[in-house]
């Protein structure tokens, strides 16, 4: 059995990311209120910018790789990746302890990205653009 080895790129999932949490900070404005709509924001630029972050990590970890790097700067590229999500646990406390965002709409935000990866998966797996091409 052979499974179909079309998968979304990065900058696919992000453009729909961007796409979903204006929607959604959009209708959580309308219909809940703005603290609701800025903490969807919130949410969504932290994901947003945590996916970016862990992209340039690990082209630069492959990059290290490929050129034969080893020793302490390959370690440290890969101890960089764990340290990125404590950083980002980190600055989530630092943002609900001062800024009192709204939970819920920041829930909604965080929840754009799982949304957009199903959608750019989907649509690659129904043969859309913006998809790495599978390898022979």
């Amino acid at each position: 059995m052979t499974l179909n080895a079309q998968i979304p790129t990065i900058a696919a999932i992000q453009r729909t990311n961007v796409v979903l949490i204006a929607i959604s900070a959009a209708l959580l404005a309308m219909f809940d209120s703005s603290p609701a709509a800025i903490g969807c924001l919130i949410g969504g630029f932290v994901v947003v910018a945590n996916l970016f972050v862990l992209s340039t990590l690990g082209r630069l970890v492959l990059a290290a790789a490929g050129a034969g790097i080893s020793g302490k700067a390959a370690k440290l590229g890969v101890a960089a990746i764990p340290l990125k999500l404590l950083i980002v646990v980190g600055l989530v406390y630092l943002i609900f302890s001062h800024v009192h965002v709204d939970p819920i709409g920041f829930g909604a935000g965080v929840l754009t990205q799982l949304t957009a990866i199903i959608i750019e998966t989907g649509r690659a797996s129904m043969g859309g653009r913006d998809v790495v091409p599978e390898r022979d």
